[in-house]
């Protein structure tokens, strides 16, 4: 206190005794100022007295404002004056350097500082390309970050984001600051940036003084300062120059930095801690003020587990805007060091525990990655690199294949954190995740059964036979084709059995008795009882288009109309069955296009699909209607707006809009994948598995059925499509389980009661033991019967997903 009122006093004095000195031009006020400086030197060596105790701080802010004055007066813009001009042909800024460099007075760097951080900010005359300058700023940032946490450091960061800023307003200006190592810049260099682009790539070869120094300061314990490390950064890594990526991934230790601190701070991680808690923290890189008294009131570790998701998100952000080059050399980085390095061995653990806390941290990793190139780093270093169909048994990618295997683990627990992660990755907007996922093994469209008769498709796919379940009918349909031997495929969707391994000798008896979808000679569709789309006055935004939600399956056109157009389209398409497709054709699109003319199978139409969802399940095995909890408005809203994300992420992939039939995907043997016949294996076992992991489940295949490629919808989605012997699809899998379902009721006394009561205890309007009748105290079968209200749910949730994808569809041609 006492130094700064006697630096005031003294100030005081000295502008007294100016105010009686005669006029000075700016030019000669400027140089009194200087020599004033350097006289202090001169005449005081032995002084060791702070420099607020001197007149230099005084002298500097009258240097700055004449400067600025002279500017302001100056008529021709980009022209240099006198006092400028005597700045850069004396030296000055180098001679402050090296008043700075040996801090003599103390305090005398923090001043220099401040200095150059001002004139480079508030002079608009371009001063960094000027020798005299950009040398003594090259060596005064090499001072920068030399001591960790030393005094200067708030000096030190302003400057150096200073001249990052000035820097990225002229991005060829960072060649100034790469230089080989050991060259003096006091020998000069004309030609800097010509030297700097002629120089070999190898390691070690050149020196990035700026990104050195910001880098030593991102670990100062002041987080402000960090920050503004961090920031200045950014902007170094996004220059478009490429000589400069080059110098910061070759002959920097950024990336080795940035990777260090990330593996750190994932090891320091609790071993312990509740998946919930994880997925439930949100964390922004940036000044986030967290007390030890606030990470024990939440949760013990919420701290560590904040310091790692904030610098990853960092990580990630710098990715997105970096420069190509060094986006992907830190991505790299980040997979080999962090996710091979440290995640794997804990992932691939055989202790139950570390595995699901692994598997916990690498899908909230997941969550909070977006950049391009990291995200592609973590979907090949969970899925791998393969594209080519996969046969049962033989992925090449160990960790894809111990993830696919633990969603069938006996554990809960580990079941529900791998799918999860299989969740969080359906959301991310990467190509490669749904090729290798779901598309690889059905663009052969080896599914489909080979030479179906166009008649038997028709047939199946109509009202009559869904409604009697006719085995003989069916029988003469296929009699007439080469494949009669193979109707198996047709007949799964009329008598509601499934493959082989899923057949259990019972039929589905909504097609079987006749409760199924019904279609009035005057054109109106009836969808069931209860879960019929109902009618009001509400409509839909679907694709631009606006759709009635009261009834999604009239489109425009009355169902009569369909079926004639249907018909038309079936007996074209059997005058051009013996057409074949030229394989002298240059065109692939062309060879594509041609074999869907070809195809004598025709699309059903949309609510002939949606009844099928809607009347899977027997009518004694539904319950919304008796909690007046149809649900089904919600569910269109949910589809519409989900399907308009994938739908946008998934645009720049250029996806066909019709079924596609590849050569190189085509399969003997028909499998749909192990992720696929995971999730179809694990469906057929809902009656059997707990409510949550049921939820989990649909809620994955609902997100699989959103994707917007034709092949996986017609596999999914299509209830009629004519399969090949023993494919596994979604539609005989449910009928399997509605098969099970009708058997289960029959057996069960008080079934009906007993739903509702269930339901009511999911919704949370029913207590779980007190308020429930004495006769229904203990459901011993309570497991069965949320599955049954989940499988309910998710036929509708299906239902809508097919009604707004097709509306999509239509609005878009």
């Amino acid at each position: 206190m006492q130094k700064k009122m006697f630096t005031k006093f003294t100030t005081l004095i000295q502008h007294a005794v100016d105010s009686f000195a005669p006029n000075l031009s700016l030019q000669e006020e400027f140089i009194h100022h200087w020599k004033a400086i350097t006289n202090y030197f001169i005449d005081n060596k032995g002084e060791r007295g702070h420099v607020e105790q001197t007149q230099i701080p005084g002298h500097l802010d009258q240097m700055m404002r004449i400067l600025q004055e002279e500017e302001v007066m100056s008529l021709e813009s980009g022209t240099t004056g006198p006092c400028l001009e005597y700045v850069l042909q004396h030296k000055l800024m180098e001679t402050l350097y090296t008043l700075g460099r040996t801090d003599h007075p103390p305090g005398m760097k923090q001043i220099i500082l401040s200095f150059f951080t001002k004139i480079l900010s508030r002079i608009k005359h371009p001063l960094l390309p000027h020798i005299n300058v950009h040398r003594a700023v090259q060596r005064l940032v090499k001072t920068c970050g030399e001591v960790r946490a030393a005094p200067t450091e708030k000096e030190e960061i302003e400057f150096l984001c200073t001249v990052c800023a000035k820097i990225k307003t002229d991005p060829y200006l960072v060649n100034f600051f790469i230089e080989a190592p050991g060259k003096s810049p006091d020998k000069g260099r004309p030609s800097l940036p010509l030297m700097v682009s002629t120089q070999p790539t190898a390691s070690h070869n050149l020196e990035f003084c700026l990104m050195d120094a910001l880098i030593s300061l991102t670990s100062s314990p002041d987080a402000r300062i960090s920050v503004k490390a961090c920031e200045g950064l950014m902007l170094c890594v996004s220059l478009p120059e490429e000589s400069a990526a080059k110098c910061i991934v070759a002959d920097t230790k950024f990336c080795l930095h940035l990777t260090e601190k990330l593996c750190q701070l994932y090891q320091d991680l609790p071993t312990v801690i509740s998946p919930t808690d994880i997925d439930s923290v949100d964390a922004k890189w940036g000044l986030d003020v967290f007390t030890e008294r606030e990470d024990h009131q939440s949760f013990i570790g919420k701290r560590t587990l904040i310091s790692f998701l904030s610098w990853l998100d960092y990580c990630d952000q710098l990715i997105s805007v970096a420069n190509p080059l060094v986006a992907c050399a830190l991505s790299t980085s980040i997979h080999v060091e962090l996710l091979k390095g440290k995640m794997q061995p804990l992932i691939l653990q055989t202790c139950e525990t570390g595995a699901i806390m692994a598997t916990c941290y690498l899908t909230r990793c997941l969550k909070t990655v977006c950049s391009e190139p990291l995200l592609t780093e973590f979907t090949h270093f969970i899925l791998g690199n393969e594209t080519e169909p996969e046969k049962p048994s033989e992925s090449v990618h160990k960790l894809r294949r111990t993830l696919i295997e633990r969603c069938n683990h006996i554990s809960e627990e580990v079941c529900l954190s791998t799918m999860k992660l299989f969740d969080m990755l359906l959301q991310k907007e990467d190509a490669h995740i749904f090729q290798n996922l779901l598309l690889r093994n059905l663009l052969g469209r080896s599914y489909m059964k080979s030479h179906a008769g166009s008649q038997g498709i028709q047939d199946s796919s109509g009202p009559k036979e869904s409604q009697d379940g006719s085995g003989p009918k069916e029988s003469q349909e296929c009699s007439g084709s080469k494949e009669s031997q193979e109707c198996s495929g047709s007949k799964e969707l009329q008598d509601g059995s499934g493959p082989k391994e899923l057949q259990d000798g019972s039929g589905s008896k909504e097609l079987q008795d006749g409760s199924g979808f019904k279609e009035p000679e005057d054109g109106s569709v009836s969808m069931g009882t209860e879960d019929s789309i109902t009618e009001s006055t509400d409509t839909l935004q679907v694709g631009g288009g606006t759709v009635a939600a009261s009834n999604p399956v009239k489109d425009g056109v009355s169902c009569k109309e369909k079926d004639k157009q249907t018909e038309d389209r079936t007996a074209e398409d059997s005058q051009r069955k013996g057409d074949t497709v030229s394989e002298s054709s240059q065109d692939k699109a062309k060879v594509e296009t041609q074999i869907q003319k070809d195809s004598a199978y025709v699309r059903p139409e949309v609510h002939k699909v949606v009844n099928s969802f809607l009347t899977m399940l027997p009518e004694e095995a539904k319950s919304s209607y008796q909690t007046a909890d149809s649900g089904y408005d919600m569910y269109l809203r949910d589809a519409t707006r989900q399907f308009s994300c994938v739908e946008h992420g998934s645009r720049s992939w250029k996806w066909p809009s019709e079924p596609v039939q590849m050569e190189q995907y085509k399969m003997d043997v028909f499998y749909e994948g192990d992720f696929l016949h995971m999730l179809l294996t694990r469906l057929s076992m809902l009656l059997k598995q707990t409510y949550t992991i049921n939820l989990v489940l649909t809620s994955v295949i609902s997100r699989v059925a959103l994707v917007p490629h034709p092949n996986l919808h017609e596999f999914l989605l299509d209830p009629f499509l004519p399969t090949a012997s023993n494919v596994l699809t979604l539609t005989s899998v449910l009928k399997k389980v509605a098969s099970e379902i009708q058997v289960y009721l029959k057996t069960e006394p008080h079934f009906s009661d007993k739903l509702v009561v269930a339901r009511k205890q999911l919704l949370g309007v029913m207590d779980t033991m007190h308020r429930r009748p004495k006769a229904f105290r203990r459901f011993d079968d309570q497991s069965q019967l949320e599955a049954i209200i989940v499988i309910e749910e998710f036929c509708k949730e299906l239902s809508a997903i097919a009604f707004v994808k097709h509306h999509a569809a239509v609005t878009r041609t």
